[in-house]
């Protein structure tokens, strides 16, 4: 009979043991992962400048991915651990951000240069700001049949930069002109919303 509580008490220890070192593996294996996750952020957040479009593509599906797989875990994060898990996720969007900025710049002087011609360096003024709109939309009509939906959200952005260089014209624009310019932009949006459908 001792031999037997022995033998179990034995057995107890060793199961406590193998649970306790189950645990501490399993804290290590998270701490682990958060930390190849770490690396890999600062890897990639490290130079957003010089990173291609098909780079930074790739590097957005891999983030997915990977935070999938963290989230999965979370329930094992100490709060410490989930803070930092939050702060890393929100350095790479912050980075992503960083990077949408930089590129769409160049990108939007594209768009304004093709949509605009002249129009997107000429200063305008309440004189001569409906012939940029009609510039506008006469560019639209001819390229609208190929457009994507970001197409059409770059063609919206130079639409709306074009509205805040009118709203700085200093002088007054002429009652004809607005109406012009007003049947103008609601031409871009019926256009838009066609696209849509």
């Amino acid at each position: 009979m001792k031999d037997m509580f022995r033998i179990l008490g034995t057995c107890a220890v060793l199961a406590g043991l193998l649970l306790g070192s189950c645990t501490a593996t399993r804290e290590q294996q998270v701490e682990d992962d958060l930390s190849d996750f770490r690396a890999w952020v600062n890897d990639f957040t490290a130079s957003v400048a010089d990173r291609t479009e098909e780079d930074w593509k790739r590097a957005r599906e891999d983030f997915s991915k990977r935070t999938q797989e963290l989230d999965r875990k979370q329930e094992n994060f100490t709060d410490e651990l989930k803070q930092d898990y939050q702060n890393l996720k929100q350095e790479f969007q912050d980075a992503d951000e960083e990077y949408k900025r930089s590129h769409s710049a160049g990108e939007m002087e594209e768009w304004e240069q093709n949509l605009l011609g002249d129009w997107a360096t000429t200063t305008l003024n309440e004189t001569n700001v409906e012939a940029a709109y009609e510039a506008f939309m006469e560019r639209v009509r001819v390229e609208k049949e190929n457009w994507t939906n970001e197409d059409w959200e770059m063609a919206k952005r130079v639409l709306e930069r074009l509205n805040e260089r009118k709203d700085a014209i200093s002088g007054n624009v002429a009652t004809g002109s607005e109406v012009k310019i007003k049947a103008l932009q609601m031409e871009f949006r019926t256009l838009e919303t066609a696209a849509d459908l």
